[in-house]
């Protein structure tokens, strides 16, 4: 039986802003595409705890930023992803939370990345994301260019 992921209703409404300034850029590795879906359902499914567990108090149900703390999803956030790798946003995110950075394993981090990926509507993929260096630094962040 697959387990579907419950997105909050606000997240369907909601166009959200930008996590960070992103780092590398993953256009000069020739890294592989979120579009291909390079995490798994039980990779979100996982993220999704991790998230309510661990995120959810700073960052909101619908991930649009509580008081100082920035949102994790919505057009602004994919622009400035955009042709970054994953690696940079899971590095971003071991310096979280502010009063604990890296409280998660390297894994965990990458299956709360795969959850925000997801809520981001990024596809699901069959093979789990792997969590070396050199595995996030060749995957791209990129999302769906809209058809008008």
């Amino acid at each position: 039986m697959v387990v579907k992921l419950l997105k909050p209703m606000a997240g369907f409404m909601l166009l959200l802003s930008i996590i960070i300034s992103p780092g590398v850029n993953a256009q000069e590795f020739g890294g592989s595409s979120l579009l291909d879906g390079a995490f798994t359902e039980e990779q979100a499914i996982n993220g999704q705890t991790l998230y309510y567990d661990h995120c959810l108090q700073c960052h909101g149900e619908a991930m649009n930023g509580v008081d100082q703390a920035p949102p994790l999803a919505g057009p602004q956030f994919a622009s400035n992803w955009s042709g970054e790798t994953l690696l940079s946003l899971v590095e971003r995110m071991n310096t979280m939370p502010p009063d604990r950075p890296g409280v998660l394993s390297r894994q965990q981090a990458v299956d709360l990345l795969a959850f925000i990926l997801w809520f981001n509507e990024l596809p699901l993929g069959t093979t789990p994301m792997a969590s070396d260096r050199d595995s996030l630094m060749n995957i791209v962040f990129e999302t769906p260019t809209p058809q008008y």
